[in-house]
């Protein structure tokens, strides 16, 4: 039988299909945020499931737990987390500094002075640690919206998810897929259960933070990370079989029609959780370990991560410079800016890091050498989990 181990063990680890799917997924995410930057339109699922609200995060977060957990495997704590942290923070941290000195002095309504004197301007620095501010004193104050860049919602919980990793490296977790799949299935049962005997919004802080990471949307991230590290943990064992292919297919589709008032009686996220994720990360795996037609543009370096952080703060500004309404125009305007800023982040900040990953991780060392093709990163000497 073959298995998406077997499939990557003949490529010698190379996945080039996870460079296509980072891409297509961040693009996914700058079309999906043109209705709330252009129109103020947050998008929930609220009866009927829109599918790019809730799969195109899932599959990024599903992805990542299949890649780095090999680095977890093979490294020690100490590198895994460094390894993380130059993936993650040069090129956030840059983001955000362009953000408040660049673009909030050119967008602000405020006196230059005012703008710099303000506490709110200082706070907006502490998004590189991972704690979200959303604003910036007078930027974009005649937008639909005024956030300065939403994408950022997510990084808390990726470096969540690195904690989570963390968990499972100190607790031998990893050598024990099945306990991680349990994992998954607890936060599924968890939000059923909360979601049901909740009443109304919860009063206190920890109430709060389990509806928000067991029964709201967040949970989806958690969910298909956990899905992903158990896909790896079980490469050797998961059939690589383009009818189960069809099939998780057919399930993300028909999820994408599915009209959830006729389960209103259950919580909506972790019912999705329990019937999309599996499908939708086993596709998701799927899709990244075949050998798909990468353009050659993108075999130059992995311009994902840019596309992400710089996609709403860049569309933000060309709706303050062309007062575009409508949602496709919007978007074919912004992609071209977003792609070069893209593509400097990637060759003048996130390249360069590698250099320095290179010592201790294997998909530092195998793109540089292959030019940006990303390796799935195996864990040299494993054999078929267990």
């Amino acid at each position: 039988m073959q298995t998406v181990g077997s499939v990557l063990d003949r490529r010698g680890g190379l996945a080039p299909g996870f460079d296509l799917l980072r891409i297509v997924l961040a693009v996914s995410v700058v079309i999906w945020h043109g209705r709330a930057i252009v129109n103020n339109e947050i998008t929930r699922v609220d009866g009927f499931f829109e599918l790019g609200s809730y799969g195109i995060i899932a599959a990024f977060f599903g992805l990542s737990g299949f890649l780095i957990t090999g680095s977890a495997l093979r490294l020690r704590l100490r590198d895994f987390l460094l390894n993380r942290a130059l993936r993650i923070l040069p090129a956030l941290a840059v983001e955000i500094v362009l953000s408040a000195v660049v673009l909030g002095p050119a967008f602000t309504v405020l006196p230059l002075a005012h703008y710099a004197a303000d506490p709110q301007t200082y706070r907006y620095f502490a998004n590189i640690l991972g704690l979200i501010v959303y604003t910036l004193p007078g930027v974009f104050a005649h937008n639909p919206t005024d956030v300065v860049n939403g994408s950022l919602w997510t990084i808390p919980h990726e470096i969540a998810c690195y904690a989570l990793m963390s968990l499972c490296v100190l607790t031998g977790l990893l050598r024990r897929p099945r306990l991680v799949v349990g994992a998954a299935a607890l936060i599924i049962l968890l939000g059923f259960i909360l979601g049901v005997v909740g009443t109304g919004e919860p009063a206190s802080l920890p109430a709060r933070l389990a509806d928000k990471l067991l029964v709201d949307k967040a949970s989806r991230l958690y969910v298909a990370f956990l899905f992903g590290i158990a896909a790896y943990l079980y490469r050797h064992r998961l059939p690589y079989d383009p009818r189960l292919i069809g099939v998780a297919a057919l399930v993300v589709a028909a999820a994408g029609a599915l009209d959830l008032t006729a389960v209103t009686a259950v919580p909506v996220f972790p019912f999705l959780n329990l019937v999309v994720l599996p499908a939708l990360v086993y596709l998701t795996v799927c899709l990244g370990v075949t050998d798909l037609w990468v353009p050659t543009l993108l075999r130059r370096g992995d311009y994902s991560y840019g596309i992400y952080l710089y996609g709403w703060p860049l569309q933000q500004a060309l709706v303050a410079l062309v007062p575009v309404r409508n949602t496709t125009q919007q978007v074919l305007l912004a992609l071209p800016c977003i792609v070069l800023f893209a593509m400097a982040s990637w060759h003048l900040i996130e390249r360069p890091v590698l250099g320095l990953r290179r010592r201790f991780s294997f998909v530092a060392s195998r793109r540089l050498e292959t030019g940006g093709v990303r390796p799935a990163e195996p864990a040299p000497g494993l054999g078929p989990a267990r």
